[in-house]
């Protein structure tokens, strides 16, 4: 995990059930990528059950095609383990939404998929969640409700 004037640049965890939380914020640089992808791989790997992702990429303004077609690549070979997979991304980033869509497309999973809104993501999870996960779910992205509202000294 990199960081960002104190805040996780990536950030990737499972701390209830099946849940796995995801987060990504600018800027990212390649190195930080692979390491985050190893990071990602491992946890997909070494689950006893296949993993539900909710991922807060609403930070983002768009991906280098690089970073794309990098996670293109680990989805596809991912795609056996995963349950389900919400991508949260801007309401008003329509260019990271229509992206984020031809990623998950080229992944080949129909579980995976990509929302501008914060209940459309949790009524397509909640199909795969526990009452115990949505809560944490839920908690996932208050705290980054949170902190997107906190300025940070720095930031560009």
């Amino acid at each position: 995990m990199s960081t960002d004037g104190g805040r996780a640049v990536m950030q990737v965890r499972r701390s209830v059930g099946k849940l796995a939380e995801v987060l990504f914020r600018r800027p990212m640089s390649v190195e930080e990528l692979s390491s985050f992808v190893s990071q990602v791989r491992g946890m997909v790997q070494a689950a006893e059950e296949p993993l539900a992702f909710v991922c807060d990429w609403r930070d983002v303004d768009r991906f280098d095609p690089t970073f794309a077609d990098t996670i293109v690549w680990t989805m596809r070979r991912d795609n056996p383990r995963i349950l389900a997979n919400g991508v949260l991304v801007a309401t008003r980033n329509v260019a990271l939404y229509e992206q984020v869509e031809q990623v998950l497309r080229e992944a080949k999973k129909p579980e995976r998929r990509v929302f501008r809104h914060r209940a459309d993501l949790a009524a397509f999870l909640d199909l795969s969640l526990t009452r115990e996960e949505r809560g944490r779910r839920d908690q996932f992205l208050d705290d980054n409700d949170r902190a997107n509202a906190s300025p940070v000294v720095g930031r560009v």
